[in-house]
């Protein structure tokens, strides 16, 4: 049997919705019509130059922020260059890595040299490695030892 010898299926279509009619537009008139008032618009003081103390005071500003950058990179580069003539090595003795329960005292009785006061040798310690108090040392920290 052939293909053409089978009926066509039956497809239900479903009916179209019928559209409305769009509203007629609305007629444009003939005539333009015109704001009531024309808008103010500030009349500048005969110049757009600044006034003479705007001017001042924008070069203060300038001056100002100017002045701080330099004091700031002042600062940061005699931070950074202060121990730069500094022989460190000439400072430093050796190092010690402080375990858990070691104080700076006990550090300071075990690496003083013989004949010297372990006080004087642990303010030496504390000047050494930048410290406040010599309380401020944790498990685990490398001290260095000022030479001898």
């Amino acid at each position: 049997m052939s293909s053409s010898a089978l009926p066509a299926p039956l497809v239900r279509r479903r009916p179209r919705a019928v559209r409305p009619a769009r509203p007629a537009m609305p007629a444009r008139p003939a005539v333009r019509t015109r704001p009531a008032a024309p808008i103010a618009v500030p009349a500048r003081a005969g110049t757009d130059r600044p006034s003479a103390a705007v001017l001042w005071r924008r070069r203060a500003v300038a001056v100002a922020i100017l002045l701080t950058v330099v004091l700031a990179l002042t600062a940061a580069i005699g931070r950074v260059t202060s121990g730069a003539f500094a022989e460190p090595t000439s400072q430093v003795g050796g190092h010690v890595v402080v375990e858990p329960g070691q104080t700076l005292w006990d550090v300071a009785v075990a690496t003083a040299p013989d004949g010297m006061d372990t006080r004087r040798h642990l303010d030496e310690v504390v000047r050494l490695n930048g410290l406040d108090t010599a309380a401020e040392v944790d498990a685990w920290t490398v001290v260095l030892l000022p030479a001898r």
